[in-house]
């Protein structure tokens, strides 16, 4: 449903929309980078609002969330397009879609579906959270802030699954409703952020701070990507999370699979995902697990202190749980996260 927007100016003869780090300039009747913001006559309107093009309930892990109250269901929602544009994209179909463009989806089979709904069938459905996912939320800020206002008022968590490509006024609005964040760092470095993503480096890394320091459950994903993520940069993002954020930040590692404009490139090399695990660890993370590759050694969270197996998993499946009050059942060390 096309609605005025939030988050922009007007701008000699244009409006400016200040949402994201893109900062589009936009005249009479233009679309932004995203897809889904247009001026029309001299306002901002947004295609997003109530536009759910993909809804389904979602084990949190596989937000990937593993230390935010392990095992519950989420309903996840997506609006259509996206503010980066990843050649690797594996939502490509919602989030590149051509720009105006709505798709009906199935769950709630509407093309205007009221913030009011998606609360009621979170709790219908038993669901604990509401997570925004599957194209990046922050091109549906205005549709999410309402959804999660609601949400939090019926006693329901919110998780924002995004690239963290936001400006600091619309975060600051967001973040007043969430409760934890599965943020992408892609990259370490502008070239590759440019070259992959059209995006850059810093603001992302501004984002995760600013809710870091905000106390929000945070977790890092980093897809790894052949040619364009190499071993410094898996290096440095590894000392930016222990120097900047702290060890116990889990830190997920994916497998790249070829998808949309990057099926030229082969999947990651399983040894590869193994060298970056070790990366984690030497940098003293506590927490460092390996996605997309099922059955793996490193997909289960085990005590920092004594080894022990605190929460297991296969997949998206908890398997066991041996934990005391958010401790370790075994020695009596902390875990960090919300239990």
């Amino acid at each position: 449903m096309k609605t005025v927007a939030k988050f922009w100016k007007p701008i000699n003869g244009k409006v400016e929309c200040y949402l994201c780090p893109v900062k589009c300039e936009l005249k009479d009747g233009q679309v932004g980078s995203c897809g889904v913001r247009v001026n029309h006559g001299g306002q901002l309107y947004t295609y997003t609002y109530g536009s759910v093009i993909s809804a389904a309930i979602d084990p949190v892990e596989k937000k990937p969330l593993f230390h935010f109250y392990p095992g519950h269901g989420t309903l996840t929602i997506a609006t259509p397009g996206c503010n980066l544009h990843c050649k690797g994209c594996q939502n490509w179909e919602i989030s590149q879609v051509p720009k105006g463009e709505v798709i009906q989806n199935t769950f709630f089979v509407s093309t205007n579906v009221p913030p009011e709904l998606v609360v009621e069938k979170a709790l219908e459905q038993g669901c604990e959270s509401i997570s925004y996912s599957y194209s990046d939320p922050t091109i549906f800020a205005e549709y999410m802030i309402d959804v999660a206002k609601l949400a939090k008022e019926k006693g329901l968590k919110n998780i924002m699954v995004t690239a963290g490509y936001i400006n600091r006024e619309p975060l600051e609005e967001i973040d007043r409703y969430m409760d934890a964040y599965s943020i992408d760092l892609k990259f370490f470095s502008d070239d590759s952020y440019r070259k992959y993503s059209k995006g850059r480096l810093q603001p992302v890394l501004d984002t995760i701070k600013y809710v870091f320091e905000r106390g929000k459950w945070v977790e890092l994903t980093t897809l790894l990507v052949p040619n364009y993520l190499d071993e410094e940069q898996l290096k440095g993002i590894a000392r930016w999370i222990a120097d900047e954020l702290a060890p116990w930040v889990p830190w997920h590692l994916s497998r790249f699979f070829p998808h949309y404009k990057a099926k030229d490139l082969p999947p990651t090399p399983i040894q590869e995902l193994e060298r970056a695990y070790q990366i984690g660890k030497e940098a003293g993370l506590e927490y460092v697990f390996v996605g997309n590759v099922f059955g793996n050694d490193h997909e289960s969270t085990f005590c920092p202190k004594c080894g022990n197996k605190v929460i297991g998993r296969r997949g998206y499946l908890i398997t066991d749980i041996d934990l005391v009050n958010g401790s370790c059942g075994r020695c009596g060390y902390e875990i960090k996260g919300r239990f």
